[in-house]
């Protein structure tokens, strides 16, 4: 796992993964598969994901380890628009500031990129932070990527069936069709049993 100073120089300079909010997560809301509720978003960065949630009538937590994502969230957040940004570790056996459970869970490229137990770690984490019928959207680099496996590695993304291992006995888990099998990416809807 990248550091959080190399996390926080990124959000300072360029981080690759800024941008509006990830596609996945906008169809599943604007088709009304996932009505509004509360709402935790899981690594929420400079926030896009959580200010769109917000946009649309959810409750929102987002939850980073970086402050300097934090503050762009904070001021990319329009005034006429709610969300609670939180710093916290979501390895960690509690977030300050964060109690209950949540209807919707959001994590765009958090979970893979943790090693080992971190990564037991943070499926609890989701584990508690969710209740029956909680849903978990799970986005990730999954398998073997093929740009990375050219120039001579392994990524370190989610294993094949790593998602059953962390998830399959408290959740339901759906792969979407989008990113297709074999890009090397993957986003999971999961609910909770």
């Amino acid at each position: 796992m990248v550091g959080r100073r190399a996390y926080d120089l990124m959000y300072r300079t360029w981080a690759p993964w800024e941008g509006g909010p990830r596609s996945e997560l906008v169809r599943l809301v604007t088709s009304g598969r996932i009505p509004p509720g509360r709402a935790i978003d899981l690594g929420c960065g400079s926030g896009a994901n959580s200010i769109f949630l917000a946009a649309h009538g959810f409750d929102v937590t987002g939850v980073d380890y970086s402050p300097v994502g934090l503050e762009k969230a904070r001021r990319a957040t329009p005034p006429s628009l709610s969300v609670s940004w939180l710093v916290g570790d979501l390895t960690a056996a509690s977030i300050p500031a964060v109690s209950g459970t949540f209807d919707l869970l959001v994590d765009y490229s958090v979970l893979d990129d943790l090693r080992g137990p971190a990564r037991d770690a943070m499926a609890a984490t989701v584990l508690r932070l969710s209740h029956p019928g909680s849903v978990f959207v799970l986005w990730c680099f999954y398998d073997e990527i093929p740009w990375w496996k050219r120039r001579g590695g392994r990524f370190p993304g989610l294993a094949v069936g790593e998602e059953q291992r962390l998830f399959g006995s408290s959740f339901d888990i759906e792969r979407l069709p989008e990113p297709a099998a074999g890009s090397g990416f993957a986003c999971f809807v999961m609910t909770r049993a």
